[in-house]
């Protein structure tokens, strides 16, 4: 489709934000996350015509995922997420004084962005996520201007880059749920001990959530630990073994545990030279960043990457952290990149093309997205990664907000029930409030489709605090 991308200026926003509880700890690399604050933005847009639009972004605020620095406390690695957010808002709200398109906002934001982030001494990914929030913020302000859903804004080449054609014709209605197995999950409900059974209503053992939800896709993190994964693995395929009666598939994410891309190697060896592991190893569809961010792109391990490449699929996940970073990392060996909104949903558009010239190059559907999880939570973080999942035609999601916090319950009740009526293929009633709904280890997604950027419901921002009026309580 040909259309003239739209001139905007963005003229207003203002920021919410709440603390959250999670119901379950959840570890992953060095973190073990128990509480996080949501951050939701509002910016106002006008066209060319003084008509004015608002839209809508929001994320959690992992500690030590975006910086793994062990010596920031949680508190400043939660601050660095905000302070890294107001840098971009001054960024963007200085260009956006000028007309110009969406695309346009943001290639002229973003490395102002990186460059006055790094003055304040964040890194690379941290800066992306300030400045993923007024991408996808824009993106649903201009997809509401124009009366349109997320995936027709871009078929129609309305944000100012041709995005048409590297899209698939129609977005995805249905979506497979890749659960994820953090490093402290039980995985027997017997392996509960009785102070840590929750009885809340939902299941908290793996066994509880396969029965539950039907689960065919899992993504398992491993620490580095060749004993402690091994044991690990032959309790999970025994799990699954038993459980999965229509077959199962796993990803491995090493949350940048290694330092040496051969020791993965052998550990794969050693999973399919074991008869109790040998049918995990078979299920491996790719390994996920393996290496720290500070090595994972580097020549020295180039050698041993391409070792490890020759047994499963490598992707980055930490290490794109910039516009340049997949293609560095396709030429050292890796087969594809991670889409998470909160690096930036334009870096995704970029990396997709990437991708599809690298496949036409090679003849053959060598490089990928996949889609990954930061504990995404509904109404906003989770609907638009939802969303653009849909609509890069990636058929299964890795998701684990839904397991480590409690339905839609961290929600104002007026935004929970909103949801829920809006979007009744993807929750259901529970309790007094709503619950994902998975079914058959999938998430109907249809109703995400309609105008704007994945959300159709009643938002209840002013309920939340004033980002001026909160402090961190980390």
């Amino acid at each position: 489709m040909r259309n003239e991308a739209p001139l905007i200026r963005l003229v207003e926003l203002e920021a919410f934000i709440h603390d959250i509880s999670t119901r379950m700890p959840f570890r992953y690399g060095i973190a073990c996350m128990t509480a996080a604050p949501a951050l939701h933005l509002r910016l106002t847009i006008e066209d060319s015509n003084g008509k004015l639009a608002r839209g809508v972004a929001a994320d959690g605020l992992p500690p030590r995922w975006f910086d793994k620095d062990p010596e920031k406390s949680l508190r400043q690695n939660v601050e660095d997420q905000v302070s890294a957010m107001t840098l971009a808002r001054d960024v963007y709200l200085d260009c956006g004084a000028r007309a110009a398109t969406a695309a346009e906002h943001w290639q002229a934001a973003l490395p102002r962005v990186y460059e006055d982030c790094a003055a304040a001494g964040l890194n690379a990914l941290t800066s992306a996520f300030g400045s993923s929030f007024f991408e996808r913020a824009m993106l649903d302000a201009l997809a509401r201007l124009h009366g349109l859903s997320f995936f027709d804004l871009l078929k129609n080449n309305l944000t100012g880059l041709e995005t048409a054609s590297i899209l698939p014709n129609q977005p995805l209605k249905r979506l497979y749920c890749r659960h994820t197995v953090g490093l402290g999950d039980p995985i027997r409900t017997g392996d509960i001990s009785g102070d840590d059974r929750l009885l809340d209503g939902l299941p908290q053992s793996l066994e509880e959530c396969i029965d539950e939800y039907g689960l065919r896709y899992f993504k398992v993190k491993v620490c580095g630990e060749d004993e402690d994964d091994l044991q690990r693995i032959e309790e999970l395929t025994r799990l699954f073994e038993e459980r999965c009666v229509d077959g199962y598939s796993i990803t491995l994410d090493g949350n940048e545990q290694y330092r040496d891309p051969r020791q993965l190697t052998g550990l794969l060896k050693k999973l399919g030279q074991d008869p109790s592991t040998q049918r995990f190893c078979e299920r491996i569809l790719f390994i996920e960043q393996p290496l720290s961010r500070e090595t994972a792109l580097s020549a020295e391990i180039e050698e041993g990457l391409r070792e490890l490449a020759g047994t499963r699929p490598i992707i980055i996940d930490e290490s794109d952290d910039n516009l340049d970073s997949f293609e560095r990392a396709a030429a050292l060996g890796y087969r594809g990149t991670s889409h998470k909104n909160c690096k930036g949903i334009f870096k995704s558009l970029h990396n997709r093309r990437l991708i599809c010239e690298l496949n036409r190059e090679a003849g053959e559907e060598l490089f990928f997205q996949s889609a990954e999880d930061l504990a995404n939570l509904p109404v906003i973080p989770l609907q638009q990664d939802l969303a653009a999942v849909a609509a890069l035609g990636i058929l299964h999601v890795e998701r684990n907000g839904h397991h480590y916090f409690r339905g839609l319950e961290h929600l104002p009740r007026a935004e929970a029930a909103a949801a829920l009526e809006a979007h009744p293929d993807l929750y259901e009633p529970f309790e007094n409030s709503a619950r994902l709904l998975i079914r058959d280890g999938c998430l109907n997604v249809a109703s995400l489709q309609g105008e704007g950027f994945g959300y159709g419901c009643e938002l209840s921002l002013e309920e939340r605090l004033r980002l001026e009026d909160w402090s961190c309580s980390m």
